[in-house]
């Protein structure tokens, strides 16, 4: 059955790109959503007709000519959205937010994450978010956090405020400051293993901006994040060298690393509507504990957390739109390539105790190679990707790094019939390892949905998994199987 699936998907991909013709287009542009729930890593049911608004202008790649002005942001015009979803594994999702029309507070959201995969572990996880603008120059946000997860002779309990400003510019005297991020962060951790008891408290701090002089851009991004510090400084010109814009030259340094590196940005217009670019983008990243428990939220940390840096971070790709016709055709096509190696990333390892996984800090090297082809026919929408990731922990001779699949295929298919919504999701993933080198089976997922939706009201279902075939976040502990999901969704 596998190779039956790989052919068959293989086929049908290479098919439909070599069937298409190309006509001077009528460029069509739309955002992303705005409403980004961290619920279960799977295809959610979200209408565009239920969507509240975008968050960000749509944003089309340079090199691409705009043959109209872009049209302002339409207001909001609900400003309170309510969902709540259950499963059959005991689990309970809900997501609240409230926009009101008021000078100072202007956003409030509240999401639960409940999760008991069996009966001998929990998890709920919290998200409070305010956002107030005390003036026109200030906006502010405060974010809390609460995850408390138990197991076996395991107990886990996470806490976390963040108080958050962001400005796009700031003028002092002659000086101009563009792109300002600060935070300022408290987080408590409590851990008990086999007995062992942890505790740690840790002042969070984050501060980036773009200092802007007349030939160079200084970028600074300095943060202290669970224990450990790190800045990144790079001094970029402004300007092209070689149809090189901006170029410049980042140091990225914590406690134990210090490594130089290169940012650039080539695009080029490909003849009609495409785009050819190639970039390397140096990265400083917290490796943040809430990030984590995301995927899994029964993990043992430690006072072993470090930063990642990413001082290769090279991408090549091309993106071509395609004109859109009455038939079915060929709509947007994406082939990147991604060369990255990453300092001090997080992998799982194995504890005493069997079904709480630890972190381990180490070097990986991985090539990435997706290609991405989105179809439409009428009301039908499809979505064709392939990945290939070769992922290598150098520092362990060059083993495989573990829970991540050499080759990805995805999927999708999406239906719209006057109130109903359906999709179909194809999601396969091959020849995976594990933390201590054993080879997991492939998992070929099935998802299907419906979503009902009245006026400014929806109800949705989900069987996900048709066929059981269980996803591994970390080999000791339950897979994903089998699961229905069903839920509710109103705005006002």
């Amino acid at each position: 059955m596998k190779r039956t699936l790989l052919i068959i998907t293989l086929a049908l991909t290479l098919s439909l790109l070599f069937s298409q013709t190309q006509e001077l287009p009528d460029l069509t542009v739309s955002g992303e959503s705005s409403f980004k729930p961290f619920l279960y890593k799977r295809s959610l049911l979200f209408s565009p007709e239920l969507n509240m608004g975008d968050s960000l202008p749509a944003f089309v790649p340079p090199g691409v000519p705009l043959t109209e002005k872009p049209k302002p942001l339409s207001s909001m015009k609900y400003r309170s959205y309510l969902q709540f979803e259950g499963n059959m594994d005991f689990g309970v999702n809900s997501f609240i937010s409230y926009y009101p029309d008021s000078s100072i507070l202007n956003a409030l959201t509240y999401t639960l994450d409940m999760r008991s995969p069996i009966s001998e572990m929990l998890s709920v996880h919290n998200n409070l978010f305010l956002g107030t603008e005390f003036s026109a120059n200030f906006p502010f946000s405060l974010r809390f956090q609460n995850v408390s997860s138990q197991a076996d002779d395991f107990d886990n309990t996470v806490l976390d405020f963040t108080f958050s400003h962001h400005r796009s510019d700031l003028t002092v005297g002659n000086v101009s400051f563009k792109d300002i991020s600060a935070q300022l962060g408290y987080n408590y951790l409590y851990q008990k293993n086999l007995k062992k008891s942890y505790k740690g408290n840790y002042l969070n701090v984050y501060l980036a901006s773009c200092l802007e002089e007349e030939v160079l851009n200084w970028k600074t991004k300095f943060m202290v994040k669970s224990g450990d510090f790190g800045i990144q400084i790079a001094p970029v010109y402004n300007g092209d060298i070689m149809d090189f814009s901006q170029p410049g030259i980042h140091l990225l340094a914590d406690a134990y690393t210090i490594v130089p590196s290169l940012e650039f940005l080539y695009r080029y217009p490909i003849t009609g509507w495409g785009v050819l670019s190639l970039s390397n983008e140096p990265l400083l990243e917290g490796n943040d504990y809430l990030s984590f428990l995301e995927a899994t939220p029964w993990i043992s940390f430690s006072d072993a957390h470090k930063l990642k840096k990413t001082p290769l971070n090279f991408n090549a790709g091309v993106e071509y739109l395609y004109p859109q016709k009455i038939n079915f055709s060929l709509n947007r096509i994406n082939i990147k390539n991604n060369l990255r190696y990453e300092i001090d990333s997080p992998v799982f390892i194995s504890t005493s105790n069997y079904r709480i996984p630890t972190l381990r800090y180490t070097d990986v090297f991985s090539n990435l190679t997706s290609v991405e082809a989105f179809f439409k026919l009428d009301k039908l929408i499809m979505h064709q990707g392939l990945e290939l990731e070769l992922p290598y922990l150098t520092e362990s001779d060059f083993t495989r790094a573990p829970y991540r699949p050499l080759l990805n295929l995805d999927s999708r298919f999406s239906y719209k019939y006057s109130d109903w919504f359906f999709n179909l999701d194809i999601l396969q993933h091959y020849f995976t390892k594990d933390h201590c080198g054993r080879d997991l089976p492939e998992a070929i997922i099935f998802n299907l949905g419906a979503e009902y939706h009245k006026d400014n009201s929806a109800v949705y279902a989900q069987l996900a998994n048709l066929f059981n075939r269980k996803e591994w976040v970390f080999s000791e502990q339950p897979g994903k199987g089998r699961n229905l999901y069903i839920g509710l969704k109103h705005r006002f």
